[in-house]
């Protein structure tokens, strides 16, 4: 089939959605975006990485769209491992200056490039269901119903959509959630160019930058459960933590809170099935990143363009081009989560909270140990429910509860290993005990 007979639809009017809207267009394909909002809500995801510009000249973006919402980002300082700032100042970049987005202004005017090229734009179009047909799909709106011979899915990180799969829709590897406030000063002007903070506490980082309005953004990303347990409100919750920052503290100290306050997901996943014959996911709704990665949007711009070749390629005949796409995605995930973990140890401070054991604790991976067979073990936190829950999910080998009660009776780790052993009826050594032992005085349950 020609590319200008060839009908594709795509769900979500993001990044992703966009990029591979204007790059199937390039191929002269007809493309239909359907987008849910009208771009009046508050969009977190502001700042964007240097080298995405080199990907909106692929687009053939026109320049005026990143010039006209955004500032410079002079340079990135982070509290993270210590309590001193570091600076990583923008001079050092090869590609120079990053960008803070004025968001969604920026996405309202890469959808309004969108229309000027001939992409038939749906804003405000919300997909209810979708049916499969002979030649393709069938998407009913709340407006009205289009048939299409191909779905880009770029709904985002709470897509929906499976299309018939028998699979799970995606894999979530952490919890994680943004609370975000929007600030203002006494005598708010707009301002030419900005930084961006970002600073770890115990209970997750703070996240803050001031956008070319002079509005001041500071999100607290934090693992949902220790938000529900505070059994506090989200405001009273957000400057509870507040209180234990150090910089992000100074920073907002010039600033008056308003009564906006809002929470969206951030948690890391990648969709268990990513393409089909006659539809493929882009963007957050394939694989989504920990905003510490400051790769959503450029990540989303580079997947566009990487699927609308892969869908080009294969509808000129190259029958593995959606499943190339496919490894390619998942590759990236991989080396994304080496990555993520990584910079995510840098930070030792607390590694008996449990929004850092959790991200940085793999017991069966533990390299170095310092438990000895004559080591005196004392318990320190026995009020550990939540802890042995999570190593039971660590190391399923091991009964933590009687572990810990094997400590609690002998001191000494020879002896509790021994105790253990017989309450579990093991004739030999268990070799995860060691790991277990250590996983516990890594979390801060015995030292």
């Amino acid at each position: 089939m020609n590319s200008p007979n060839f009908k594709i639809g795509i769900i979500g009017g993001g990044p992703a959605g966009v990029a591979t809207a204007i790059k199937l267009k390039q191929y002269d394909f007809k493309v239909i975006l359907f987008e849910a909002s009208k771009y009046d809500q508050i969009t977190v995801g502001e700042h964007l990485a240097a080298e995405a510009v080199h990907e909106l000249k692929k687009l053939k973006v026109p320049e005026s769209i990143l010039r006209d919402h955004s500032i410079p980002c002079t340079e990135v300082q982070n509290a993270w491992g210590n309590s001193e700032i570091h600076y990583n100042e923008a001079i050092f970049n090869p590609f120079g200056e990053s960008y803070i987005l004025s968001r969604p202004n920026f996405d309202s005017a890469l959808l309004q490039h969108c229309k000027e090229i001939g992409i038939d734009v749906h804003l405000e179009t919300r997909i209810s269901k979708i049916e499969a047909r002979t030649l393709g799909w069938k998407l009913s709106t709340n407006k009205e119903d289009t048939e299409v011979h191909f779905i880009i899915d770029a709904s985002g990180r709470t897509s929906k959509f499976n299309f018939g799969a028998i699979v799970q829709r995606k894999k979530v590897q952490d919890s994680l959630i943004g609370i975000t406030k929007h600030l203002n000063s006494e005598h708010l002007q707009s301002i030419d160019r900005s930084h961006l903070l970002v600073e770890s506490t115990s209970n997750g980082w703070w996240y803050t930058v001031q956008i070319a309005s002079g509005k001041l953004i500071s999100t607290f990303m934090t693992d949902p459960k220790i938000f529900t347990q505070s059994k506090m409100s989200q405001n009273d919750f957000w400057n509870d933590q507040l209180e234990n920052s150090i910089h992000t503290k100074a920073r907002l100290d010039s600033f008056e809170q308003t009564n906006d306050i809002f929470i969206q997901s951030a948690h890391s996943q990648i969709a268990t099935q990513i393409q089909g014959n006659t539809w493929l996911k882009v963007g957050d709704a394939a694989q989504s990143f920990d905003p510490l990665s400051s790769a959503g949007i450029i990540k989303g711009l580079k997947m566009g363009i990487s699927a609308a070749d892969a869908l080009h390629d294969f509808i000129q005949g190259d029958a593995n081009a959606l499943l190339t796409y496919e490894d390619k995605i998942r590759d990236q995930h991989k080396e994304y989560k080496e990555k993520r973990l990584a910079y995510y140890q840098q930070e030792h401070r607390w590694l008996h909270a449990p929004f850092w054991y959790q991200r940085i604790l793999f017991a069966k991976q533990i390299l170095n140990f310092s438990i000895t067979p004559i080591s005196r073990l004392t318990i320190i936190d026995s009020n550990c429910k939540d802890k042995i829950l999570f190593l039971n999910t660590q190391l399923p080998e091991i009964n933590f509860e009687t572990l810990l009660q094997s400590i609690q009776l002998y001191p000494l780790a020879k002896d509790a290993i021994t105790n253990y052993q017989k309450a579990t009826h093991q004739k030999q050594m268990n070799p995860w005990l060691i790991y277990a032992l250590e996983s516990f005085k890594t979390i801060g349950i015995i030292e």
